[in-house]
């Protein structure tokens, strides 16, 4: 009785050749997944800063006219900005009484750098009196980790992972480059949402701003504002839950997903290449063992079935053995590299990792072609001596 045509024969007699194509296809799959792996902490990482603080803490700067107040209507400078401070004192009261907010207040506030692998992100936090830094720590779910409050002016608490981020440490200037010798860490921070809070000193701010702690279902302050009776303009700036989730589509996931899709093709597409003109010098090789199959009775399919097992097979093996050098790359760029770094991350984005799944699969789709045309050339044994 005949038997099926073996695919571990193949690979038992070519070890070298085979194993040579194994490594390079687990080699590109680890270099294709750690590639995303490294991009995508840059996602993970600024989805803190665009996603999850604002949820919790939004900042509205509004323009006079947004508040109803028109240079026109005063007699003098002094007149016209004691209009605004009173419009803005009373928008302000009526922020806080809205449902879901706990607090609004009127202050200065500076720029905190966030790094990641690709690119860097900026957001505000708040300069306020040391008696409002409790409430705004406890809103924000922060607790001071090592070193002291801030007890005097320019005097800054800073999360552990910005502290890590930007090198900084306690005893040393808050963003030096930005805002000079103004302002010192006194303290480190461990929260979930890279929180940092300070004091003022004089007036060396990044702007002032409405600061609002709010919940999650109040979080988008247009609309917020939208009940109290005044629209902002584009003039206006509002940095809420709506705003930095539109800027973290446009400016981060949809940036990287396409540079990672480019990426991903080059890839293939040099794979593609390389693999296919290693198949075709092996099918070559192995005509006259196909023409003898077929002399002893095998048919077509079940060489064309052998081919794909052996394919399979080796791909298979590939993918295997790149998912676990991949993991192990991916634990020592996180513990070594990525946490010293104070970035966010994970292991696991199913949706690239189909990706990568479905270039191999194109693959093999790709060597259907010098596959089926060696099978046309199939005759009999007398093949052999053409």
């Amino acid at each position: 009785m005949k038997s099926n045509l073996s695919a571990l024969k193949f690979v038992r007699n070519n070890r070298r050749q085979v194993w040579v194509m194994i490594v390079a296809l687990s080699l590109t799959f680890m270099t294709m997944y750690i590639i995303n792996f490294l991009f995508l902490t840059t996602t993970e990482s600024f989805k803190v800063c665009f996603l999850e603080q604002p949820k919790r803490v939004a900042y509205i700067a509004l323009t006079p006219a947004a508040m109803g107040v028109e240079g026109e209507d005063y007699a003098s400078d002094d007149e016209y900005n004691l209009a605004i401070n009173k419009a803005r004192d009373k928008i302000t009261d009526e922020i806080r009484m809205h449902e879901g907010i706990s607090d609004a207040v009127f202050t200065q506030t500076l720029y905190a750098n966030y790094r990641g692998i690709v690119g860097s992100v900026g957001y505000h936090f708040p300069l306020l009196s040391k008696e409002q830094i409790p409430k705004f720590l406890n809103h924000m779910g922060a607790e001071l980790i090592e070193g002291r409050m801030p007890e005097g002016d320019g005097e800054i608490l800073v999360d552990e992972k910005v502290l890590n981020n930007t090198k900084m440490e306690i005893g040393g200037y808050f963003n030096e480059s930005a805002f000079g010798q103004t302002f010192k860490v006194v303290g480190v921070l461990e929260s979930d949402y890279l929180v940092c809070v300070g004091t003022p000193m004089g007036y060396t701010n990044a702007g002032w701003y409405t600061v609002v702690l709010c919940d999650e279902a109040n979080s988008d302050m247009t609309k917020l504002l939208g009940d109290i009776g005044i629209t902002p303009t584009e003039n206006d700036r509002v940095y809420d839950s709506a705003s930095e989730a539109e800027e973290y589509r446009e400016l981060v996931t949809e940036q990287l997903d396409a540079a990672l899709l480019v990426i991903l093709m080059v890839v293939i597409l040099f794979l593609a290449i390389s693999i296919l003109a290693a198949y075709v010098s092996f099918m070559r090789s192995r005509v006259n063992e196909y023409c003898l199959y077929a002399s002893i009775g095998f048919g077509r399919n079940e060489v064309y079935g052998m081919i794909m097992r052996e394919i399979l097979l080796i791909f298979g093996i590939s993918i295997l053995l790149g998912l676990a050098v991949t993991v192990v790359m991916m634990i020592g760029f996180g513990s070594l590299l990525l946490k010293p770094m104070g970035l966010v991350y994970k292991y696991f984005y199913p949706k690239h990792l189909f990706r990568i799944l479905a270039a191999f699969a194109a693959i093999v789709g790709v060597l259907q072609i010098p596959i089926c045309v060696t099978i046309n050339k199939i005759r009999t044994i007398d093949m052999i001596d053409e």
